[in-house]
């Protein structure tokens, strides 16, 4: 389907047009605070296409959905577990950026860097109900799955026992990981923003962390005066309430601001 519009269009444009639509869509069910101007952006991306284009694009959701869901019925003892979809759709659309070294990470690395980053998560889970893993430079969001994926075979649901905070610079990366944590039910805020110097230029809210009321388990978390240091020393606690399991960069600060946090 990617090639069948990309006939007309060339393929970096339909790829990022179909992630960042399909984003804005989720974003704007759940997320009234953005609404205005994301339908916005989504409908200046849509006069670009036909009828018949657009209808592909939708088809093309539906199709990645089904594929996250067969992979999810899979998660059970000798099953293929998840994957990185997007970040793998990518490379075979050979997207990547050698100038700028965009490769996203084989799946099967980034679920062995989870296994021996994340262990079970036991002890966080334990002592405060849920993990909280930082992705300071997300890519398609594969590291943050492979965590999700990591936990379950720990014999944690991972819906409920893992927030992820992910920031990419690059908005295409920000819309594949919202994209791909959206569809299995990731609790998590991916930041557009620089990992470096601390800016930041917009939040989106999976519906796992809207409709799980996530944005008060955090501002609890953090009220409760936890000491962090131990665990992550860079973080910055008073941007971002929680222990931190880094995956797999150094851990940097978070930049969701109190007044974006305090939305849900």
């Amino acid at each position: 389907m990617f090639n069948v519009v990309g006939r007309r269009h060339a393929m970096h444009e339909v790829f990022s047009d179909f992630v960042e639509m399909s984003a804005l869509s989720i974003s704007n069910a759940v997320d009234r605070h953005h609404f205005d101007t994301r339908e916005e952006r989504y409908l200046a991306i849509v006069k670009k296409y036909s009828r018949d284009e657009l209808t592909l694009f939708s088809e093309m959701l539906g199709a990645l959905t089904l594929v996250f869901e067969e992979r999810v019925q899979k998660l059970v003892p000798g099953g293929d577990g998840l994957a990185d979809i997007l970040g793998q759709t990518f490379m075979m659309l050979e997207l990547g950026n050698s100038s700028t070294g965009q490769f996203f990470t084989p799946y099967s690395v980034s679920r062995a860097m989870a296994c021996m980053t994340i262990g079970d998560g036991r002890p966080h889970i334990e002592r405060d109900g849920f993990v909280t893993v930082l992705e300071p430079a997300c890519g398609a969001g594969g590291m943050v799955i492979a965590c999700a994926d990591a936990l379950h075979d720990a014999g944690w649901n991972y819906q409920h026992a893992m927030h992820a905070t992910c920031i990419d610079i690059d908005p295409r990366c920000v819309h594949m990981t919202y994209l791909q944590m959206a569809l299995l039910h990731i609790p998590g805020i991916v930041v557009h923003g620089n990992g470096l110097t601390g800016e930041s230029w917009s939040s989106w809210f999976t519906p796992a962390h809207v409709l799980s009321g996530w944005g008060r388990k955090l501002r609890r978390h953090r009220d409760d005066g936890e000491d962090v240091k131990d665990v992550a020393p860079a973080l910055d606690v008073d941007a971002e309430p929680c222990p931190m399991i880094s995956a797999p960069s150094t851990v940097m600060k978070v930049f969701v601001p109190d007044d974006q946090l305090a939305l849900f």
